[in-house]
């Protein structure tokens, strides 16, 4: 590995840890990298739950499809005993009014 393309800054312990702007920005760095780690595993875990949701989102358009299906085709079955009943009232009322 090249230490050129080490992306850490090396930490010097010269005369620099005594001064104040250098210590500040070191313990910046320091929180600002703890909260990037928070982030990401925040972005994780949201992840996760992301796919959990989409998962269940599916099973649930899956079964309202079902329920879709089901209820045309009961709906053409109504329709088919509807249309039968009708037919069987018809004849019947012909059939009495051919009695009087």
């Amino acid at each position: 590995m090249d230490p050129r393309e080490d992306d850490d800054i090396p930490y010097d312990s010269d005369d620099n840890d005594n001064d104040p702007i250098i210590r500040e920005l070191r313990n910046e760095m320091v929180r600002l990298e703890a909260q990037l780690d928070q982030l990401l595993a925040a972005d994780r875990e949201r992840a996760e739950e992301i796919a959990v949701l989409r998962a269940r989102l599916t099973e649930l358009e899956i079964i309202v499809e079902r329920l879709r299906d089901r209820y045309r085709r009961n709906a053409r079955m109504w329709g088919w005993i509807a249309g039968f009943y009708g037919a069987a009232i018809g004849m019947w009322v012909s059939w009495l009014l051919r009695l009087w």
